[in-house]
């Protein structure tokens, strides 16, 4: 009997260790909601450094995906025009003696 008792031990943490790894490696949009949240404040400061403070409905942010780790694409709207643009989470930067920083004109494509 101590045999069996080790026997599934074993058996419950490999099938633990998988569904842990499954679980970690699936990242889907919802999963990483720090960087998602992240991404959409940055976003919001983008939209207010390209004059979209006071424009009310006509002024939108939209999170398109993720592209990478830490690199998010949004859709921009002022004054009804949009335009697609690549987030760079890790130097993004708002900074007044140089501008935006960490932000890049891109395709509204996703590429996967």
């Amino acid at each position: 009997m101590r045999w069996l008792g080790i026997t599934l031990c074993l058996l419950g943490a490999c099938v633990g260790l998988v569904a842990w790894i499954y679980l970690r490696d699936r990242d889907p949009g919802n999963w990483q909601l720090p960087e998602r949240q992240l991404a959409a404040a940055d976003a919001a400061r983008t939209l207010v450094a390209f004059g979209g403070d006071d424009c009310g409905r006509d002024c939108a942010v939209k999170l398109v995906d993720r592209l990478y780790p830490h690199h998010w694409l949004v859709r921009i709207t002022v004054r009804g025009r949009s335009q697609c643009l690549q987030l760079d989470l890790a130097t993004f930067s708002t900074d007044q003696p140089h501008g935006l920083a960490g932000v890049e004109p891109s395709s509204c494509m996703v590429r996967r």
